[in-house]
């Protein structure tokens, strides 16, 4: 009988502990979460045209203007068109997006955060 007089429940120490552990919790998805989606995206709309081979036979100013209206299309702003780096050797075109994001987290404490597989690489009919 002694022992559910003392038991109460949680107390205000636990309580704003886990508070601050939500808080925290909360604040990286609110943080990350975009950057994210947006990466995938832009992973997602760049390995669907080379699937689809829409690059084929285009010079690689076109692609780039082709990237650059999907970056557009889709709000991707954490890389510019500009960044993305198209080669050709050897008969095979090779697209190059692979970037990294700063974000402020807390305070002056950022995040960075890198999206280095953005790789795309297939066979072409056209080379320069």
């Amino acid at each position: 009988m002694n022992n559910q007089l003392r038991q109460k429940g949680a107390s205000s120490l636990s309580i704003l502990f886990v508070m601050l552990v939500g808080a925290f919790v909360l604040t990286c998805a609110l943080k990350l979460i975009p950057v994210y989606m947006e990466g995938y995206t832009l992973d997602s709309a760049i390995k669907k045209a080379v699937d689809n081979r829409e690059y084929d036979g285009l010079t690689t100013g076109k692609i780039r203007r082709k990237i650059s209206k999907t970056f557009e299309m889709n709000m991707i702003d954490g890389i510019s068109y500009r960044d993305v780096k198209i080669s050709r050797a050897k008969g095979k075109t090779k697209i190059d997006a692979t970037y990294e994001k700063r974000v402020p987290f807390l305070f002056n404490v950022d995040v960075v955060i890198k999206f280095d597989k953005f790789i795309y690489e297939y066979q072409t009919e056209l080379s320069n």
